[in-house]
């Protein structure tokens, strides 16, 4: 939870019970940045990210039914066991809610995908092989925060990662995952096209309009084979918190210029 306080153009960060106490001592904010809360706060004021649109984002299986109808470049969904055929294995298993690595069952037979069901998984995913995964962090356009039907011109891409390999030795080949845990880190695309990067942010703003979020960290993987993008999940709290990087400057920057008066 941020909170600014304009003309001074500050950016505060705090939690929501401690913006909540600010909230009664008389902190009136120009406008307050929700980094994933659902929760009801204290406050009718403007809102980036409200809390419907963090909701919209968070439960995974809504969010990836409304990528199928909104055409959004995506795996094939399956949204129960027995929808998933032979031909379609292999699957990856989700649950609606989830975070990093939990709640991911990784199916190559039919036995597999109603294990996973038992165990929480509520849908399926396509399992696309040989791709490389990006995370674009995207941003509604100052001008385009008002319109219901935001479309992907609406947004304007303000970072673009790439999960590359920082562990020991070479990745483990039978491991669909790639999280941190297992030696994943992301950090600036190494000498990649233009053409394909493009297609990254441009599924990545397609993901964020489908939602109606006002920003976003997407996560997009692309076939090289096939050039082809396909959005996993819209992340409604991206990590800003690496001493590393640099994503709180550029969303901390790109905060003050939406919301700045003319």
């Amino acid at each position: 939870m941020l909170a600014s306080q304009l003309p001074k153009e500050e950016v505060r960060g705090g939690y929501p019970r401690r913006f909540a106490v600010a909230i009664k001592r008389g902190v009136k904010p120009t406008t307050v940045v929700n980094l994933g809360i659902t929760a009801e706060i204290p406050y009718t004021g403007d809102i980036l990210n409200t809390q419907d649109m963090v909701r919209a984002a968070s439960n995974k299986k809504k969010a990836r039914a409304t990528f199928v109808k909104d055409k959004v470049p995506a795996p094939a969904l399956y949204l129960t066991p027995g929808a998933v055929s032979e031909s379609d294995l292999p699957v990856i298993g989700r649950t609606s809610y989830h975070k990093g690595g939990e709640g991911f069952w990784f199916c190559k037979t039919l036995a597999a995908v109603r294990r996973a069901a038992k165990a929480g998984a509520t849908h399926f995913l396509e399992f696309i092989p040989d791709t490389r995964e990006y995370r674009v962090h995207t941003f509604i356009k100052r001008k385009h925060r008002k319109p219901d039907k935001r479309k992907p011109e609406s947004y304007v891409s303000i970072k673009i990662s790439e999960k590359t390999w920082q562990g020991k030795g070479r990745p483990n080949p039978d491991e669909p995952q790639k999280n941190h845990g297992f030696g994943w880190v992301f950090l600036g695309p190494n000498k990649r096209r233009k053409e394909e990067l493009d297609v990254v942010r441009y599924a990545a703003k397609q993901a964020i309009a489908s939602l109606g979020m006002d920003f976003g960290a997407v996560d997009v993987m692309y076939r090289v084979r096939t050039k082809r993008p396909f959005v996993l999940e819209v992340n409604s709290t991206p990590s800003l918190s690496d001493e590393q990087a640099d994503t709180c400057e550029v969303y901390a920057g790109r905060i003050v210029k939406t919301i700045k008066e003319d």
